[in-house]
């Protein structure tokens, strides 16, 4: 049982040193902010298609509502 005892006692410490280092570094550390830029080629900016255009389709047939005959 004491092996078992000071195993969790050096786990506890270990996270508590962890929790401190966490703490320190997101309250009183302030990152380097500075402007960025990236250059993009312009073959980048232009659009592509992601299809092929579809081909045409042929007119379509209109049947005479007199008749019902189909004018060609």
């Amino acid at each position: 049982m004491p092996t078992i005892v000071r195993f969790l006692t050096v786990l506890v410490i270990l996270a508590g040193v962890f929790a401190v280092a966490v703490f320190y570094l997101g309250n009183f550390v302030e990152p380097n902010t500075r402007e960025m830029s990236i250059r993009i080629p312009p073959s980048r900016l232009s659009p592509r298609p992601i299809a092929p255009t579809p081909a045409p389709s042929p007119p379509a047939v209109a049947a005479d509502p007199a008749t019902g005959a189909v004018a060609q």
